[in-house]
């Protein structure tokens, strides 16, 4: 420890923890309290017993428990059988039908108007509004994911090469 540059307040510790180290000697009574511990005691390395107070309480807990599984077992084969009896007399009957799905099994396609504002962004507008300079054909399939297909104007007369949605046209 001598050879190595160590932080001056490291070893100042150092030193002060090893002028303590030299001046400790065991004591007389921790020795002859480990010898005592040593001597007087054997190990047990069998298992623990239970006390017998403690073992009927045991069995109890394990007997409720093995009663409340087979009782849950039973309570749901009844009520297994009895959902397939009532859907076989309800067959006819039944709603919601089984054709009827969370989501449409095709997806659905319909157009939004939009017009651009002066930041040069694309937004939706009213149907009803005469400012719908575009039409967004946009796709929502069965999983719900919204994918646009095209952006075309809503004038025919539009210059087809002008302003076609990819930027804002600045005159």
């Amino acid at each position: 420890m001598e050879n190595q540059e160590n932080h001056p307040h490291l070893a100042h510790l150092a030193r002060l923890y090893a002028r303590d180290l030299t001046q400790t000697a065991p004591s007389r009574d921790l020795d002859a309290r480990i010898d005592q511990l040593v001597a007087g005691s054997r190990m047990n390395v069998s298992a623990p017993r239970l006390r017998g107070s403690r073992l009927p309480l045991y069995a109890a807990a394990a007997s409720f428990a093995v009663l409340a599984v087979c009782a849950g077992i039973f309570i749901g084969m009844r009520v297994e059988q009895a959902r397939k009896v009532s859907a076989a007399s309800e067959a006819d009957s039944a709603w919601p039908p089984a054709d009827l799905t969370m989501w449409p099994t095709d997806s659905v396609s319909f157009k939004i108007p939009a017009e651009y504002t002066p930041q040069g962004t694309l937004v939706a507008v009213d149907p009803d509004s005469q400012h719908a300079r575009y039409w967004i054909d946009v796709v929502v399939a069965n999983d719900g994911t919204f994918r646009i297909v095209q952006i075309v104007p809503a004038d025919p007369a539009q210059k087809k090469g002008g302003h076609d949605g990819v930027a804002p046209q600045i005159q």
